[in-house]
């Protein structure tokens, strides 16, 4: 098992720093940043997954695209099968930017968590 970094919406140098202080190689991306309002462009992902390779660091996962890309597929409604050309546009691009993981949610009114975290092993908390 790999050890990794998420939840970032954006690289920036502190970031990459801060992953490295850390002694982690992995890292990935939540919702990240990017230009679109339906679906994410190889130019844009190759230009992140430089950025983490000229850092000699390891993007290895998107986790959650905006959630209007997919929404109406989520619903069922009128031009969702645009949006399926668009998420699977997404998916290729991220293939060729060679980033190879996407995480996805499948609630169309956002990620919910419980209010109260349980005290786990060695007194981590979680839901």
């Amino acid at each position: 098992m790999r050890v990794g970094l998420g939840q970032f919406n954006e690289i920036t140098d502190d970031m990459l720093a801060f992953i490295k202080q850390l002694g982690v190689h992995d890292f990935l991306m939540n919702t990240p940043r990017l230009p679109g309002d339906a679906r994410w462009e190889y130019e844009d992902l190759a230009a992140i997954k430089k950025q983490a390779d000229d850092a000699d660091l390891h993007l290895m996962s998107l986790e959650n695209v905006p959630v209007p890309f997919y929404d109406k597929v989520m619903l069922g409604l009128p031009g969702r099968d645009e949006q399926i050309e668009h998420m699977s546009a997404t998916v290729r691009n991220m293939g060729k930017a060679g980033i190879p993981i996407l995480g996805y949610h499948w609630m169309p009114n956002s990620v919910w968590r419980t209010p109260e975290p349980a005290t786990l092993r060695g007194g981590a908390r979680a839901t």
